[in-house]
């Protein structure tokens, strides 16, 4: 095992997309650049996970932080990983990006999704075509990954593995940072120096 030098720094979201390679980063800077208003007012999820206004950026925030040091932490151990880091961000800055749009929030407060934007079909088909409408074309390994983020789900079978290892480990950190990590960053005092929410900071 290779001795591994992790530096916890946590970085802005947009010091993030600058990880990412071209020519990807540079749309990705413009979908948040497009979107920004909409994206640090969205909720993260309905009910489960950063479920306050701006949790959809803090959600994928704090997933890219920590998919950028469990990246470093994977890799110390000598054992390839065959997508880049910038593969892995990349796929985590995309994999929900139809909640903006699809989660609702009424006058008193009620999450709801929005009327044919309620089933993860339609959360597949609607994310497709906002990567084509900014013309973000992925190869074969981003394009399974972010498929599969949320896991196999009805494509699984136990004749052929379905989810690469990009996908695997985008799971990995959105399975974490949605059900271990649910309420971070915290709106104040967080543990890990630097984070913090969106509306708070």
């Amino acid at each position: 095992m290779r001795e591994v030098s992790l530096t916890l720094d946590y970085l802005t979201i947009e010091q993030l997309i600058d990880l990412i390679d071209e020519p990807h980063r540079s749309v990705c800077h413009r979908i948040l650049t497009d979107n920004r208003e909409l994206f640090e007012t969205a909720r993260g999820s309905t009910h489960n996970h950063q479920t306050w206004g701006g949790g959809y950026i803090d959600h994928v925030t704090d997933g890219m932080n920590y998919a950028r040091h469990l990246y470093a932490f994977d890799e110390a151990f000598g054992r390839p990983l065959p997508f880049s880091m910038s593969d892995a961000l990349l796929v985590f800055f995309l994999h929900d990006l139809e909640k903006p749009w699809r989660i609702l929030v009424d006058e008193s407060g009620q999450a709801s999704n929005r009327e044919g934007l309620d089933t993860k079909a339609a959360y597949k088909a609607f994310r497709e075509e906002k990567l084509a409408s900014y013309g973000l074309e992925l190869n074969d390994v981003q394009f399974n990954g972010f498929t599969y983020v949320e896991g196999e789900l009805h494509d699984y079978t136990s004749k052929r593995r379905v989810m690469n290892e990009l996908a695997a480990f985008a799971h990995k950190v959105d399975n974490w940072c949605a059900r271990g990590w649910y309420d971070y960053p915290k709106a104040t005092g967080d543990e890990w120096t630097g984070a913090g929410r969106v509306r708070t900071t």
